[in-house]
């Protein structure tokens, strides 16, 4: 046995033995990871683009940049070390890489000075050589660009943006937005002329080229707002602009457009979502020539996020959440049999898509898993040999890693070894969840738990990296719960909707329920518990302290105390009347049996409440009612309000405090 030290480590109620060189994490590191976001892979599947977001010395919040790198065959590694885009301007964020059709030429957005007497950075579209070389400056909108994509001949290049800059805050005026919304554009790349494609007035969320160039499919809404979102339906609209012709009357939330290669049908996954833009749900496909759309995946058991089509065009390649990781997939369009080309992965923590080859024979994607943070990866897929018999086997995939982005963590940090959980909740379902023991012990008992509730409630936690608030509470000596409550994806669309006009009822059922699992098993103390939570798991953490007397501590961040304070007062208000299933002026008495501040009188649990100050989407009153109300009833609750933030906290001093706080509360009312 080597006679290097070793340091005592606690994992589910038994000793082991790891060495000294790795050491635990305190507040604020995870938050200085390098953390990959978009990706994109060139038409040979030999280039790679990719955004970095790292914290940059001098600036008080991390920074998007792009990174290049080369792929060598098959089974080798990467060509290229990978190297940072230097494009021959001074920009700042750089983001939204895509590779031309037959790449030889990379587009991006970036942020940058105009010139002369301007110092003022702005974004601009940029087109350069894949080989390098200064890049080119093609346009620029007043109010904002996002969503780059190429024309499938390369001639020009798609994108949403907004033709009229940010309203000015002073004063904030209501009521006119209709004069900015988000549109369809297109831009030559020999002209240089951004021209709207889509009417104004209509809301462009999502878009897709047809494979011969001549339309788009749209996800649009009526109406400028964010919340219109929620109304959306699928639509089409020709590449050189005019009237938007409707093609649906959805009555849930859509995502992920993809054409067959024939042009005829439309592949996208629709569900009931908490959260703009992206979900994951069942996969439908849109005949456009009957007009009618056929559910593939009914009564799944997984939550499919991203789909496309295989050149013969009756195969997609899909994604899926499924329980406490994700998977890939192939599905047959004509029986609806899925077959499972890779299991138990986790992609990433957000919307899990690829990027392809043509054939999609290479994939481009991300990874992580306990022991690595999210790198960049490419896969192959294997054609399957036929067996003695004749019958095809099950094709797989060959992984290669790309990116090694944080070695210091991976290499030195101290690891918790999560253990998965099944258990019974409301109704005898079963609900998954991650067991986090703690990393060191401070006392000869049973540890003190703390319940991490997801945001959303569309949401899910995974098996992957520890990079959050789990691996922060087990390295000060707590274990840790994530319950994916029903609402969650992973368990198919009845699971993930089961909270819609149930908010606050059967889930924190669940959560209660996992608690009383872990306490049986002896594995934490029910006697010392506290429940914290972010955005939707915020709301269920004030929701919790005033249904159950069972936790001794609470963290609050950016939750809803007041169903109709929340109304009137978020961008997303179609949000709650949908999750509620009620009308804010009719059904008033339902408002007010969901509101955390309803019951406020009854709370005794010392409460932290956290909140970003220029939050849109859960607005900060929220935090000072609550934090009122529980100080009116004697109740321990201090209220921290973070200048300039929103409804996620991105300045490092202040994911660095947040962390800081969390855990000073919770050893004063845990220990």
């Amino acid at each position: 046995m080597s006679n290097e030290a070793f340091l005592s480590v606690s994992s589910a109620g038994q000793t082991e033995r790891v060495p000294r060189s790795r050491r635990l994490v305190g507040p604020g590191e995870t938050a200085r990871l390098r953390w990959l976001e978009e990706y994109d892979l060139s038409s040979d599947g030999r280039r790679v683009a990719f955004v970095v977001r790292e914290p940059v010395p001098g600036q008080s919040c991390p920074l998007r940049r792009i990174w290049l790198l080369e792929i060598g065959e098959e089974g080798g590694e990467a060509a290229s070390e990978p190297r940072p885009l230097s494009a021959g301007l001074d920009m700042g964020e750089q983001y939204c890489p895509r590779w031309s059709p037959d790449g030889r030429r990379l587009a991006f957005l970036a942020k940058s000075s105009p010139g002369g007497n301007d110092d003022k950075e702005r974004l601009a579209l940029f087109v350069m050589a894949a080989e390098g070389g200064p890049a080119r400056r093609l346009c620029m909108l007043p109010g904002g660009m996002s969503d780059l994509a190429w024309s499938p001949d390369g001639s020009r290049l798609a994108f949403l943006g907004y033709e009229q800059p940010k309203p000015e805050d002073d004063p904030r005026v209501f009521g006119h937005e209709a004069e900015r919304c988000q549109r369809l554009w297109t831009v030559y790349l020999d002209e240089g002329l951004p021209r709207p494609v889509t009417p104004q007035g209509l809301a462009i969320w999502e878009y897709a080229w047809s494979p011969d160039g001549r339309r788009f499919a749209v996800y649009f809404s009526e109406g400028p707002e964010l919340t219109t979102w929620y109304r959306g339906q699928i639509g089409l609209v020709e590449a050189e602009g005019g009237p938007l012709q409707q093609l649906t009357h959805l009555e849930h939330q859509a995502s992920g457009l993809t054409w067959s290669p024939d042009g005829r049908r439309i592949a996208f996954v629709s569900g009931e979502w908490s959260d703009v833009i992206r979900g994951a749900g069942d996969l439908f496909v849109l005949s456009l020539e009957r007009g009618e759309s056929r559910n593939l995946t009914p009564n799944a058991d997984i939550s499919v996020a991203w789909c496309r089509w295989f050149p013969d065009g009756q195969h997609l390649l899909y994604t899926a959440w499924c329980e406490l990781s994700q998977q890939i997939g192939i599905l047959d369009e004509a029986s609806g049999r899925r077959q499972v080309v890779e299991a138990d992965v986790v992609l990433r923590e957000g919307w899990p898509g690829l990027a392809t080859t043509p054939d999609l024979r290479r994939l481009l994607t991300t990874r992580t898993s306990p022991e690595q943070p999210l790198d960049l990866y490419c896969a192959e897929l294997q054609e399957a040999p036929a067996g003695d018999q004749g019958e095809a086997l099950r094709p797989g995939l060959s992984w290669r890693r790309l990116t090694r982005l944080n070695p210091l963590a991976e290499e030195t940090w101290l690891l918790p070894r999560s253990e998965r959980l099944s258990y019974r909740g409301a109704d005898d379902w079963q609900i998954a969840a991650l067991f986090t023991p703690p990393l060191v012990r401070r006392d000869q008992g049973a540890p003190p738990l703390v319940v991490w509730v997801h945001g959303g409630p569309t949401g899910a936690f995974l098996a992957g990296f520890e990079a959050g608030w789990s691996l922060l509470l087990a390295s000060a000596g707590y274990a840790v719960l994530r319950p994916n409550v029903r609402g969650s994806l992973g368990r198919g669309r009845a699971f993930a909707e089961a909270v819609v006009g149930d908010m606050g009822g059967k889930d924190l059922q669940d959560v209660l329920q996992g608690i009383d699992a872990l306490a049986a098993r002896g594995l934490v103390d029910g006697q010392r518990v506290a429940i914290v939570g972010w955005s939707y798991g915020g709301f269920l953490a004030a929701w919790a302290v005033t249904q159950a007397r069972r936790f001794r501590a609470a963290v609050m961040g950016a939750g809803i105390c007041d169903w109709h304070g929340f109304h009137a007062q978020t961008n997303i208000p179609d949000f709650d009347r949908r999750f509620l299933q009620a009308d804010p002026l009719t059904q008033a008495e339902i408002y007010r049996a969901r509101s955390p501040l309803t019951y406020a009188a009854r709370v005794t649990t010392p409460t932290l409440i956290l909140h970003g100050a220029e939050d849109d989407c859960v607005p900060v009153s929220q935090a000072y009612a609550f934090y009122r109300a529980l100080r009116e009833c004697n109740v321990p609750a201090e209220l921290v309000i973070y200048p300039r933030e929103g409804h996620g906290l991105r300045e490092l001093a202040h994911l660095r405090d947040r962390e800081e706080r969390i855990l000073s509360w919770l050893n004063r009312y845990l220990w």
